[in-house]
């Protein structure tokens, strides 16, 4: 979830939490030579008390002082803190180049193993400006490690600049660094051709769009001079933000209904066999900071949930991204199955890239009961903690959760491959067909776009009395008997006939008779 808000300007705090129900993030400046404002003071205190991120942006504090008033900070509180804000300026009180870098490494340094790290992301902010005046220039990159990336965005020129080009520069310095950005300060002036200020609400509208499909943190209007949305005359853009902050409000973590779906199909099928509600949990207990169990309002600062991959930066929202599944055991044809051979199946399944796997990120699990290990698609981890020698931990990367992708397919998989769920011939809608045609076929084998228009304009209609099943068996029969290429036909006609899911028929045909498959089918429904 990207969080939405606003930097005062000249405003007061209270009269912008006034103004805009909802409010995500506040965005403080701090000039130089100024103290850092009290946390019970007027600044900051309205923000504790209505539970916004915090933003603070700093030019000369010292950090000493900087760490005293970080360990006055509300316990809980999320904070976001930039050192240097806006170096590239060479104004009063910015630093070198070298400066720049040398107190970003003290920063660093100094928050190392400090006890509330977890609650606090430490980032640069820059000036868009500047980046797009010095194309190729990387002195001002940053060279520690960095929780976010921030920036100021504002357009200019004669006309509303597009996300994609204001939001170029930023995704590029995030892509590199491998953290997520956030918009520290956005802001259009109305333009003069503006007549009624619809213009600038679409293009506020447009970029809150783009930065939250990114991944953005928080997105944050400057409320000063032209760009100050309380202004006489600004009316249309004030509307405009307060609608968007109010829609972007922040919600606690929320289980998806995609892992939901997949929580209630285990606990269906396995629930009679020792499987409890309690032992698949989805969201993390109130305690639960950082991980795939939490969303966009528990995540923490390098939270590798986060930052260890693109899918995951662009797909964080409020979601919960885990499914904790917990011990069962079932015997189906004299043979057992419990969750060690579940866990260890899924591995195998996920090392093979298998089609239904491919949106889970790691898999921590025990065989043995004792010993933990962890699949991970990135390579970067290979144990777990203890509490995973009783559960197995299944992440799945933020993007697909957030996109709504359904994750039922490789469990309803696993419960079928054991016998838990009877495969029945003739069940499938005529709809059901046409579906799965297309996924097996032109999604999982990749076919030529042609292929793909025919399967767009395949049949609705077959008679009544022709099953699912019993077509895709003959088509397959009919094409493969006669294609003159080396396949197993029995195992694919058997296949078919069993219900195996598309993929698992599709992996067994070869590419090379896919085009065949596909005109016969055509024929068959046409028919």
């Amino acid at each position: 979830m990207t969080l939405v808000g606003w930097c005062p300007g000249g405003r007061t705090v209270a009269e912008m939490l006034k103004t805009y129900e909802g409010t995500g993030a506040g965005r403080i400046f701090v000039q130089p030579r100024k103290a850092l404002p009290p946390w019970d003071g007027p600044v900051l205190a309205p923000l504790v008390d209505a539970g916004v991120v915090v933003h603070l942006s700093y030019k000369t504090n010292l950090i000493g002082e900087v760490l005293a008033w970080v360990g006055r900070k509300p316990a809980g509180l999320r904070l976001k803190l930039t050192k240097n804000h806006e170096p590239e300026q060479q104004k009063d009180g910015d630093p070198t180049v070298e400066e720049f870098h040398a107190g970003q490494a003290e920063l660093v340094s100094a928050f190392d193993g400090h006890p509330t790290r977890d609650e606090i992301w430490l980032g640069p902010t820059f000036t868009r400006y500047w980046w797009q005046a010095n194309p190729g220039d990387t002195r001002w990159m940053p060279r520690q490690p960095v929780d976010f990336v921030g920036w100021d965005v504002y357009n200019n020129g004669a006309t509303y600049r597009t996300p994609d080009d204001l939001l170029s520069i930023p995704r590029a310095v995030a892509e590199k660094l491998g953290v997520p950005y956030l918009v520290a300060e956005l802001g259009a002036q109305r333009l003069p051709t503006d007549t009624d200020g619809t213009g600038q609400a679409a293009w506020m509208r447009a970029m809150v769009d783009a930065a939250r499909a990114d991944g953005a943190l928080t997105v944050c209007w400057y409320h000063k001079e032209g760009w100050d949305l309380l202004a006489a005359g600004a009316e249309t853009g004030r509307r405009t933000w307060q609608t968007i902050t109010l829609e972007e409000a922040p919600v606690a973590t929320t289980a998806p209904e995609n892992l939901l779906a997949a929580r209630r199909l285990l606990l269906d099928h396995l629930g009679e066999h020792g499987l409890s509600g309690a032992a698949v949990g989805i969201v993390g207990d109130p305690a639960h900071r950082g991980g795939y169990h939490c969303g966009s309002d528990r995540v923490v600062s390098n939270d590798y949930s986060v930052v260890e991959s693109s899918r995951d930066r662009t797909g964080l929202a409020r979601w919960a991204c885990a499914l904790d599944v917990g011990g069962f055991e079932v015997v189906v044809g004299g043979r057992r199955y419990d969750l060690p051979h579940l866990s260890a199946w899924l591995v195998s399944e996920c090392a093979k890239d298998a089609p239904d796997t491919r949106d889970i990120r790691e898999v921590i699990y025990s065989l043995d009961g004792s010993t933990v290990v962890r699949w991970d698609r990135l390579g970067r981890r290979r144990t777990g903690d203890s509490s995973h020698r009783w559960h197995t931990h299944i992440s799945f990367h933020r993007d697909a959760i957030k996109a709504g992708r359904d994750q039922t397919g490789v469990f309803r998989r696993y419960l079928t491959t054991i016998g838990v769920i009877a495969t029945e011939e003739d069940d499938m809608t005529r709809d059901d067909v046409k579906a799965a045609v297309r996924e097996a076929l032109q999604e999982r084998m990749t076919l030529p776009g042609a292929i793909g228009t025919r399967m767009g304009q395949l049949g609705s209609s077959y008679g009544p009395d022709i099953a699912p099943w019993t077509l895709w068996a003959r088509v397959f029969e009919k094409v493969i008997t006669g294609s003159g290429v080396d396949v197993d036909e029995q195992a694919i006609v058997a296949g078919v006939l069993a219900g195996l899911p598309p993929e698992r028929i599709a992996a067994a045909i070869p590419p090379e008779v896919a085009r065949q498959v596909v005109d016969e089918l055509t024929a068959r429904l046409r028919e």
